[in-house]
């Protein structure tokens, strides 16, 4: 049984079926985040069962389900539109989740280009690490996630992108990977590519995670 679990509400057992058992918590939630990472959770009343061998991996897919350390965004279609040069995301919503949370950028842009943008619609005073097309391997590999998450000293994190490479380089990271929801035409093959992905939900924006977050 998990001590660090329990101080944040969540019960960890072994199953005496095989597998683990959790209790307490948000386990609609908690399923949700487990079926992203690639485990097959079952609900039984205030029980979530969770076929699975490894306690220590499991244990810290809860964490980043329940208490996330950091916010990790992709900059391109998330925070901003490069080509269109202009701002997607509210300065303002940035600046509420950085009083919170530390916030990486990891694009696929070079790092130079990827300041340059950020400071040009008043994001970069809220960004702690940016990571660019420089640390290689890129997404969709999880290198530059765990890179971001070194940089900025923690483990658990949530991370909004718009393309499959994020939601795979997120899960691959160990973070709750969500994803902006499509719009315009082929909005509808792009959901189900992002879902296929393993995303854990789309939401229209970066405002979105705000309520979502723990207090």
């Amino acid at each position: 049984m998990s001590d660090s679990l329990r101080a944040l509400g969540v019960e960890l057992l072994v199953g005496q079926g095989g597998g683990f058992e959790l209790t307490g918590g948000d386990s609609d939630w908690l399923r949700a985040v487990l079926v992203s990472f690639g485990y097959r959770p079952q609900i039984n009343g205030a029980v979530l069962h969770v076929p699975a061998t490894d306690m220590e991996r499991l244990e810290r897919s809860v964490r980043a389900a329940i208490t996330p350390e950091a916010i990790v965004f992709d900059l391109d279609g998330v925070l901003a539109d490069i080509a269109g040069r202009r701002a997607i995301a509210r300065v303002e919503d940035v600046e509420a989740i950085a009083a919170r949370f530390p916030i990486a950028v990891v694009t696929t842009c070079p790092r130079r280009l990827a300041e340059s943008v950020l400071d040009g619609h008043g994001f970069r005073p809220f960004i702690s690490v940016v990571v660019g097309s420089e640390e290689r391997p890129c997404k969709p590999d999880p290198h530059p996630v765990n890179f971001a998450l070194q940089q900025l000293g923690k483990e658990a994190a949530w991370m909004l992108g718009d393309n499959p490479s994020d939601v795979v380089a997120a899960k691959s990271a160990g973070v709750v990977p969500f994803a902006m929801l499509p719009r315009g035409h082929g909005a509808e093959l792009h959901m189900d590519r992002l879902r296929a992905a393993g995303a854990v939900r789309l939401v229209v924006g970066v405002e979105s995670l705000l309520p979502l977050l723990p207090q």
